[in-house]
C-alpha cells in the first residue's frame, strides 16, 4: 500500500527508500496476480491451436458436399443468408467446382 506524502516525510531516507520499495513490490505482486488469467487463457488457446494444427487434415466426401450445398441453397432461398449472401454464393461456386473431381477432397 503507498504511503501519504505526510507520511513519508517524517520518516527517515533509509526508511522512506524501503517504504517506496515495499510499495513498489506490492505494486508489482497485484499486477502479476491480475495477470494469471490472461495467461490461463493464453495456455487454453495455445493448446486449442496445436491440436487443432495437428488435426487439421480431414477428408470430405461426396454426399457431405451435397448436403452442405442443400443447406447453402435452402439458405439463400429462405433469406436466412441474405446478410451473407456473397459469401454463401462464393461456397456455392467452389462446392460446385469441387463437385467436378471424382476423388474425395482434402483440406
Amino acid at each position: 500500500m503507498a504511503y501519504r506524502k505526510k507520511t513519508l516525510r517524517t520518516m527517515s531516507p533509509t526508511a522512506r527508500k524501503v517504504a517506496r520499495l515495499a510499495g513498489e513490490t506490492e505494486s508489482v505482486a497485484t499486477r502479476l496476480k491480475n495477470l494469471i488469467p490472461t495467461l490461463q487463457s493464453l495456455d487454453l488457446d495455445s493448446q486449442a491451436l496445436k491440436v487443432g494444427n495437428e488435426n487439421h487434415n480431414f477428408t470430405i466426401q461426396d454426399s457431405d458436399l451435397w448436403g452442405i450445398r442443400d443447406a447453402l441453397y435452402h439458405g439463400l432461398d429462405d433469406g436466412y443468408l441474405e446478410e451473407n449472401r456473397a459469401w454463401a454464393e462464393s461456397m456455392l461456386e467452389r462446392i460446385n467446382q469441387l463437385r467436378e473431381y471424382s476423388n474425395p477432397i482434402e483440406f
